[in-house]
C-alpha cells in the first residue's frame, strides 16, 4: 500500500488512502415486511440495521433507499384505486398474451419474435393499432437496454424504428399498449422510483413538443413489490386487463380482469382499517372488490362474451390502388410520398362521395321506374343532374388517381 505523509504543525502524520465504505447488511426481515406491506415493522428493522451499519462504519445508502421506497409504498396505499376485479387466472408467463381476449377494435398485442419473425431472448411485445398501420414495441438499444420504439407502415413495409421521446429515465421498458386516442400509452418499466421489479406506468403524447409527458406510476392495486407487466384496456367491451407475478411461482403470472374507471376513484383511507386497506392494495382476494352484485354480474357477462367472441383477423383494407405491376396499396398510410399520401386521402373521400351519389342515383332510377307520369316528370331532372355530377366526379377521380400514381412512382425512384 502506498503511504502518504502530511505535515500537521511540526509533526509528521501518517495517513492511509481513503477507501469506499462497504455496504451494510440488511436483515432479510425487511424484504419480508415489504412484501407483506408491513411498513412500520420494515422501518423499525431498517432503523436497527442502519445503527448497526453506522457502528461498523458501513455504507447505509441501500438501507436509506429502502426507507424511501417504503415511504412511496405507504403513500400509494393511501391512494389505492377503487376498482372491481371480476376475474383472475394463473397462466404460464409465456402464454399470458393469448389469455388476454381484447377486441380487434382495441388493437392487438403480439410477442416480438412472432410479429417480426426474429429471435428474442427478452420477451418483448408489440402493440399493433386497429388499422394495422402503426406499432409500438420494445427492443434492446445499442447498450442492450430495453427501450420503447414506434414504426409506421409505409409502402407495405415498417419504417425505421423511432425511439419514444420523453421516457429516457427508465432503465427497462416493455409491454406497451396505446389507447384508441393515439395519445394515452401504458407500459411496464423498471426504474429507481418503482415499487420493485416492473411497475406499470401511463403517459400521454404531447403533439406540441412531439414528446411523451412524464410517466405516472399507476399505483396500487396495479403495482406491487413484485413484477407488474402488461396493462390493457378493451374500450369496446369496457374491460381492463393487467398481468402480475405477485405471489406466483417462477414462470407463472396472474392475469387480472377488472372494470376500468372513467375517472380515477380511490378508497377513502380513513374509512378503512389498515388490514382491510392492505388487502385491497395487495389484491389478496378479488372478492374484496365486489361491492355491487349488479355491477359484478354485468361485468362477468361482458367478459364471457369477450372470451367467446370469434374474431377473424384480416388486414385492414380501404381500397386497391395500383402503383405498378409489383406494388398495390390498400391503405392511405402506405404511401411513402407525403404529398401523395395527402392526395390519396382526398381521393379516398372522393370515392366515398361517388359511391353515395351512385347509390342516390340508383334510388332515383328505381323510384322513376315505379312512379306515375307526374312523378316521372319530377324525377327526370333530378336523375339527369345526378348523372352529370357522377360523371364529372368520376372523371376528376380518374385524373387524380393518375396524378397520385405518378407522384408516388417519382418519389420511389428518387429513394
Amino acid at each position: 500500500m502506498k503511504l502518504k505523509y502530511i505535515m500537521i504543525g511540526a509533526c509528521l502524520a501518517l495517513t492511509l488512502p481513503m477507501q469506499a465504505q462497504k455496504p451494510g447488511v440488511i436483515s432479510p426481515k425487511v424484504e419480508t415486511y415489504i412484501q407483506e406491506y408491513k411498513f412500520d415493522e420494515a422501518e423499525t428493522q431498517l432503523d436497527k440495521d442502519i445503527k448497526q451499519m453506522q457502528r461498523k462504519r458501513q455504507s447505509t445508502i441501500e438501507a436509506e433507499e429502502l426507507k424511501l421506497k417504503i415511504a412511496r409504498m405507504r403513500s400509494m396505499m393511501q391512494a389505492t384505486e377503487r376498482i372491481v376485479v371480476i376475474d383472475s387466472f394463473v397462466v404460464d408467463k409465456k402464454d399470458f398474451l393469448s389469455a388476454m381476449k381484447i377486441s380487434h377494435e382495441s388493437g392487438s398485442i403480439k410477442w416480438f419474435k412472432d410479429f417480426f419473425g426474429k429471435p428474442d431472448e427478452y420477451g418483448c411485445t408489440v402493440y399493433l393499432s386497429e388499422l394495422g398501420n402503426k406499432i409500438y414495441y420494445s427492443m434492446p438499444n445499442k447498450d442492450g437496454d430495453l427501450r420503447l420504439y414506434t414504426s409506421d407502415l409505409l409502402g407495405g413495409k415498417w419504417s425505421r424504428a423511432t425511439a419514444l421521446k420523453g421516457l429516457e429515465t427508465d432503465s427497462v421498458q416493455n409491454y406497451p399498449f396505446m389507447l384508441s386516442d393515439g395519445v394515452t400509452l401504458y407500459y411496464g418499466a423498471r426504474n429507481e422510483e418503482g415499487l420493485g421489479g416492473y411497475d406499470i406506468y401511463v403517459t400521454r403524447y404531447d403533439a406540441d413538443s412531439k414528446e411523451f409527458l412524464k410517466p405516472e406510476n399507476l399505483g396500487m392495486p396495479f403495482n406491487s413489490p413484485a413484477n407488474d407487466y402488461m396493462y390493457a384496456i378493451d374500450e369496446i367491451n369496457n374491460l381492463g386487463w393487467f398481468v402480475s407475478d405477485r405471489r406466483q411461482p417462477e414462470n407463472k403470472v396472474c392475469v387480472y380482469v377488472f372494470l376500468p374507471n372513467a375517472l380515477r376513484h380511490v378508497y377513502d383511507a380513513y374509512a378503512y382499517d389498515t388490514e382491510t386497506l392492505t388487502r385491497l392494495a395487495r389484491l389478496m382476494s378479488i372478492s374484496d372488490t365486489w361491492e355491487s352484485p349488479e355491477v359484478l354480474k354485468e361485468g362477468k357477462e361482458r367478459l364471457e362474451a369477450a372470451m367467446n367472441e370469434k374474431v377473424t383477423l384480416e388486414k385492414p383494407k380501404d381500397f386497391d390502388f395500383v402503383i405498378n405491376d409489383d406494388l398495390t396499396y390498400t391503405l392511405v398510410a402506405e404511401f411513402q410520398s407525403l404529398e401523395a399520401q395527402k392526395q390519396a386521402s382526398w381521393w379516398k373521400e372522393g370515392q366515398a362521395d361517388l359511391k353515395k351519389n351512385q347509390e342516390t342515383l340508383s334510388q332515383l332510377r328505381d323510384a322513376y321506374a315505379r312512379g306515375n307520369a307526374d312523378q316521372k316528370n319530377k324525377l327526370r331532372q333530378q336523375i339527369l343532374t345526378m348523372e352529370t355530377a357522377c360523371e364529372k366526379l368520376e372523371t376528376t377521380l380518374k385524373e387524380q388517381e393518375k396524378k397520385i400514381r405518378r407522384m408516388e412512382i417519382e418519389y420511389l425512384q428518387k429513394k
